[in-house]
């Protein structure tokens, strides 16, 4: 996590440097790099202490990934101020990597946006088979640690809400794994908790599955579902 924070960094803090912007009161881009660095030893230092997937004090570890997907967020916004994309995405990233560490030590995942975030863009950048199938296993584990709290989000007409988010990406990955278990799983939890999505998404998975490389359970189990929220929608 360090050496990807001092690569996506660095371009962030020369911009601020070049920018002439005065630095009292305010959070610059090279403090809170220093004190993601600080935050970084304390995850070492209880994977040292505990072991890396040892089951730690909940509070301190969900504590310690709050504080680093705040300052992340924090980085993130200043390379956005000064337009620098490719940066704000790496920073951004970052937080997959914090939020599987906390998981790894049975923390709970209190702030979502970053790590739906950073979903998001290795969903729009994964483009092999194996990619995909890490991916939708990194979806399966988020959407287990974080499930009981924000299941019931459904309610909320927000469409960038982190429930609908997480649900909708994971289905779009979990199509592109081409395993009928994951797929499965995924066009399940779409009908209970995104009912008013799923026409639209499974319109579009149908056209996805008659391309080159999907079997024919797979295209039966799409077309399936997309016959039956076409009717839905007719009925």
């Amino acid at each position: 996590m360090r050496a990807r924070l001092r690569a996506g960094a660095r371009e962030i803090i020369a911009a601020f440097d070049r920018s002439g912007l005065p630095a009292d009161g305010k959070i610059t881009p090279a403090m809170l790099v220093d004190a993601l660095e600080v935050f970084f030893e304390d995850c070492d230092r209880i994977d040292r202490d505990y072991g890396p997937a040892a089951e730690v004090l909940a509070e301190d570890v969900s504590g310690l990934a709050d504080q680093i997907f705040e300052c992340l967020h924090d980085l993130a916004n200043w390379a956005e101020k000064f337009k620098l994309r490719e940066p704000r995405v790496a920073v951004l990233d970052i937080s997959l990597e914090v939020a599987q560490w906390c998981m790894r030590h049975k923390g709970q995942l209190r702030q979502l946006g970053p790590v739906v975030a950073a979903l998001a863009n290795r969903t729009n950048q994964a483009g092999s088979l194996n990619a995909c199938i890490a991916l939708s296993d990194a979806y399966e584990a988020v959407i287990l640690n974080v499930a009981i709290r924000l299941q019931g989000d459904r309610s909320s007409s927000d469409p960038a809400r982190p429930w609908r988010q997480l649900l909708l990406n994971s289905a779009i990955v979990a199509t592109r794994t081409r395993d009928l278990a994951r797929m499965e799983r995924a066009f399940r939890r779409m009908e209970t908790h995104l009912p008013s999505e799923c026409q639209a998404f499974f319109r579009q998975a149908s056209h996805q599955v008659a391309g080159i490389g999907f079997s024919p359970e797979a295209r039966k189990l799409v077309q399936a579902r997309n016959a039956k929220w076409t009717a839905r929608s007719q009925g």
